[in-house]
């Protein structure tokens, strides 16, 4: 599929997004990270790919369950074609594990955990914990229910439809997840509205990118063994490594 009938739209922190001829968007995948609100970056080879065949696999998955996603189809290795509803501006953190910004929230005295939740990375969060921040600010920050009201960025309604959509995604991957030998720390998604305003699923779910993955069997003996990008923020780790270990398990199942 060239990309001479397209319009260049945007470049994201890890995909190149353009409009094509029919009014779908095109996303590339490329092999950028990114970490820090951007202050961290690199390339790592394959991890496009990588991403990208994730993306598939999770968005077919959730298809198959009907969870209504923007996903089309793939022309090739690293092209993805979806639809192009307009995003809320809002983005959703599901959590089932303490983990990053939420820990160095607490630290910094800026939020509450749940009564006898500890505060240290890997902590469950009985029933899970969903967190709303925005989208196009430069720095996305937290927000809650009054303020995502007052700007009319969602109604109560649809705030209600994407907690319940989120916890359902959040159930599915989870089941997937756990005959793979492989936690589901949280992640984040974002949703838009087709011009009939029927919400659904948008950019990605399911990739190390956006989701925190731990080795389970390392997690239940006390170690947090990341198959995700804290690998890169934290330097524990190769990322290109990493990503195709998550890649195999999946992978590996879904042959056998």
């Amino acid at each position: 599929m060239s990309k001479s009938n397209m319009t260049y739209l945007s470049s994201g922190k890890a995909k190149d997004i353009y409009e094509t001829a029919d009014g779908n968007l095109l996303f590339e995948f490329t092999d950028r990270v990114t970490a820090f609100d951007g202050k961290k970056r690199a390339e790592y080879q394959e991890k496009g790919e990588i991403i990208y065949r994730l993306a598939e696999y999770w968005f077919g998955i959730l298809e198959a369950e009907k969870v209504h996603t923007h996903y089309i189809g793939c022309p090739t290795p690293t092209r993805m074609i979806v639809r192009h509803p307009d995003i809320i501006p809002v983005e959703v953190i599901r959590r089932n594990y303490v983990a990053g910004s939420l820990l160095r929230r607490y630290e910094a005295g800026e939020v509450k955990l749940p009564e006898g939740v500890k505060p240290e990375e890997g902590a469950p969060l009985p029933g899970g914990m969903i967190e709303f921040t925005t989208k196009f600010e430069e720095v996305d920050r937290p927000v809650d229910m009054e303020e995502i009201l007052s700007n009319n960025w969602m109604n109560g309604l649809e705030i209600e439809h994407i907690t319940d959509m989120t916890s359902r995604i959040n159930t599915i991957l989870i089941r997937e997840l756990y005959d793979r030998g492989i936690i589901l720390a949280d992640f984040k998604v974002e949703y838009g509205r087709e011009k009939n305003s029927e919400i659904l699923l948008a950019d990605e779910v399911g990739t190390p990118d956006g989701c925190r993955f731990r080795d389970k069997t390392e997690f239940e003996d006390g170690v947090i063994s990341s198959l995700d990008k804290d690998v890169f923020r934290k330097g524990t780790g190769d990322l290109s490594t990493v990503y195709g270990e998550l890649f195999k398990r999946l992978q590996n199942q879904e042959e056998m």
